[in-house]
């Protein structure tokens, strides 16, 4: 239908100067919050997708088989977080600022955690009659060996999501992630149709091959290339990483690494298969919330790393998640037992309070994590290993000590104990991390940090 006048009608014009209007404030809106809630939809998106993979599992396969896979593939997270020696959160503060030498630094920092994790994984397999008998299914020369490379592949796939947030490709994190769990899902289906016993380990390990190359091919053609290719900014902090910085940080991050991996291979050695399989999917949710105050602390870390004059956004970062959280919890605290009524009656009968637990615990989680990234950003490790070092013992000490009197409820417990004693000491000594306040008094942030201050709703 013309107009008259030989040009698209006044509807088509509206509609594209809107479309316009949107894709101009998405560039304008603060890196900081819009890296933050990308991740966070990707945090979203594999929690959703995660839920269904799981509830298919646990209709699939009785809740032993469930217990067992999943101590399984805790184990192959917590190997590949180890082997990949928390190079994924050097690469988020690295990156951002390396210019010309970022392609190197990706590429060495590849090699070495799939290196290590060979090495790491094929020891474990090895050594699992000793280590966790549990998993004994594992200690075979065909799914042993499969779950050896996979084991650093997943290394590799963790390194990949700090790279591309290091380089602002938070929109790439979500569709690989959103990939992997998609894919997880079908193999899943197809291996449960062959009668495959361990179907859930296998459609993990499987699922790596296509993420890891779909991504890298990205990484390595276009987003590094055109990122070398852009000046660093003036204030941007150009400093490289030291041994000091990577080896504390790497503490640290394996600290963390054991207190979320280990209590499901706690409870599978203590309590039996179907307690590990009610304990660890009754964290999928909770660990959602965990996520969305990680993701914020990255992005500070990325923008901070690129220009140093918003390290003072730590406040609003607290302020923002805060509020969003504590609807989170609520929500979640609602909705929780019939949620976990989608994996069967008896997940939500056992889970549903470990659930309450550990979804009230990522409040105070929240502190703990802005913290650390304030302190990785300003390089102050020994606050990052001091706070992740005293969670770590705390909750693997509570967990043990409870388990025999609460069951998997000690667990939860344990998570919501150690989290509010960390931020309530972190909160009493705030002079171990607060930034000193600018020169000439009044603390008030210059520059970006205040632009970003005024836009605050």
């Amino acid at each position: 239908m013309s107009n008259g006048s030989g040009g698209p009608p006044a509807a088509t014009r509206s509609l594209r100067s809107r479309g316009r209007a949107v894709l101009t404030a998405a560039r304008n809106y603060d890196p900081l919050l819009r890296n933050a809630h990308l991740l966070t939809v990707s945090s979203l998106l594999t929690s959703a997708f995660g839920a269904l993979y799981w509830a298919l599992a646990a209709h699939w396969y009785d809740a032993a088989t469930v217990g067992r896979n999943v101590a399984a593939v805790s184990a192959m997270m917590f190997l590949g977080g180890i082997g990949q020696l928390n190079l994924a959160n050097a690469m988020v503060r690295f990156v951002p600022s390396a210019g010309r030498r970022a392609g190197r630094l990706v590429g060495l920092a590849y090699a070495v955690a799939s290196s290590v994790t060979l090495v790491l994984a094929a020891g474990f397999v090895l050594l699992i009659p000793w280590l966790s008998p549990g998993l004994d299914f594992l200690h075979s020369w065909g799914l042993g060996l499969f779950f050896v490379v996979a084991t650093a592949g997943y290394a590799v796939f963790n390194l990949q999501d700090g790279v591309l947030t290091g380089l602002r490709r938070a929109d790439w994190v979500a569709l690989e992630n959103g990939l992997f769990a998609v894919e997880k899902i079908g193999l899943l289906a197809v291996l449960v149709a062959f009668g495959a016993e361990n179907g859930i380990l296998v459609s993990w390990m499987a699922g790596l091959a296509l993420a890891l190359v779909v991504t890298n091919a990205f990484v390595f053609r276009r987003a590094l290339p055109r990122h070398q290719r852009a000046a660093p900014q003036a204030a941007a902090d150009t400093s490289r990483p030291t041994f000091g910085y990577l080896a504390a940080d790497y503490a640290g991050a394996m600290c963390w690494l054991a207190a979320v991996n280990l209590p499901p291979v706690m409870v599978l050695n203590r309590l039996g298969a179907a307690d590990s399989a009610y304990f660890s999917l009754a964290w999928t949710a909770p660990f959602a919330l965990y996520c969305f105050s990680s993701n914020m602390g990255y992005s500070l870390v990325v923008e901070s790393a690129r220009d140093i004059t918003r390290l003072d956004d730590y406040r609003r970062v607290l302020r923002h998640s805060g509020r969003v959280l504590v609807a989170a919890v609520v929500l979640l605290i609602a909705v929780g037992p019939w949620a976990l009524r989608v994996f069967g009656a008896d997940y939500a009968r056992h889970g549903t309070v470990v659930l309450w637990l550990l979804a009230l615990s990522a409040l105070p989680n929240l502190l703990t994590t802005t913290v650390v990234a304030l302190s990785r950003a300003r390089r102050r490790m020994g606050v990052v290993v001091g706070v992740l070092a005293s969670l770590s013992v705390t909750v693997l000490a509570l967990t043990a000590l409870l388990l025999p009197v609460l069951g998997i409820d000690g667990a939860g417990a344990a998570w919501l104990i150690g989290q509010t004693l960390v931020a309530a000491v972190l909160l009493w000594r705030r002079s171990w991390w607060l930034p000193a306040p600018p020169p000439g008094g009044g603390g008030a942030p210059t520059g970006p940090a205040a632009a970003a201050r005024g836009r605050e709703g």
